[in-house]
C-alpha cells in the first residue's frame, strides 16, 4: 500500500486583509447596545485584547469567532487576529486566537463617536446582567421540566456507576 506524501499548507480561508494598509474603512456600530455583538465590539475599541474563554467569562458567549465574523462581514470591522500557544489545566500546549483593533482603527473611531458608543453599551449589558439571577432559575425550572419523564429509570448513568443490567 502506498503511503500519501504530506499535504502542502494551505489555509482554507487565506485571510486577504492588508493590515498595514492605513486607508482602512472603519466599521459601523450597532443600533442595539444590550447585545454581545455591541459589548465584543466596545470592548476591542477599548484595546482589549479577547480570546474564545475571555469571551465566555467576560461576555457570557462561547461563540466570539462568529462575533467577530458578524463584526467583520455586516458591520465592516477590520479585526485583526494572532494565534498564541497557551498551557492547559491537563498539561498541554494548545493554540488560541486572539482578536484585536490596531491602534490607528481605535483612534479613528474614537474620533468618530465610539467613546459614546462604549459608554451606553456598559450601561445596557449592566441592565441585562441585572437580570441574570432570575434567568438562571428560569432556566434551571423549563430543564427541569424537559427532562421530567423522558429518562428510563432502568437505564443507569453512565458517569454515575454505570449502567444498569
Amino acid at each position: 500500500m502506498k503511503t500519501p506524501g504530506i499535504p502542502e499548507e494551505t489555509p482554507s480561508a487565506p485571510d486577504k486583509r492588508n493590515s498595514n494598509d492605513a486607508a482602512r474603512l472603519l466599521g459601523g456600530f450597532p443600533d442595539r447596545c444590550d447585545t454581545v455583538t455591541a459589548e465584543v465590539l466596545s470592548r476591542l475599541l477599548e484595546g482589549e485584547r479577547l480570546t474564545g474563554m475571555e469571551a465566555v467569562f467576560d461576555c457570557s458567549t462561547t461563540r466570539l469567532a462568529a462575533v467577530v465574523n458578524y463584526l467583520e462581514q455586516d458591520y465592516g470591522w477590520a479585526i485583526d487576529r494572532v494565534d498564541i500557544d497557551v498551557g492547559t489545566n491537563d498539561g498541554r500546549v494548545a493554540v488560541v486566537k486572539v482578536y484585536y483593533l490596531d491602534r490607528a482603527t481605535i483612534r479613528r473611531a474614537f474620533d468618530a463617536g465610539a467613546l459614546v458608543f462604549c459608554r451606553r453599551v456598559k450601561e445596557a449589558r449592566a441592565k441585562t446582567r441585572k437580570h441574570a439571577p432570575k434567568a438562571k432559575a428560569e432556566a434551571a425550572k423549563r430543564n427541569a421540566a424537559r427532562s421530567a419523564g423522558k429518562f428510563d429509570p432502568d437505564q443507569g448513568n453512565l458517569f454515575d456507576g454505570g449502567v444498569n443490567v
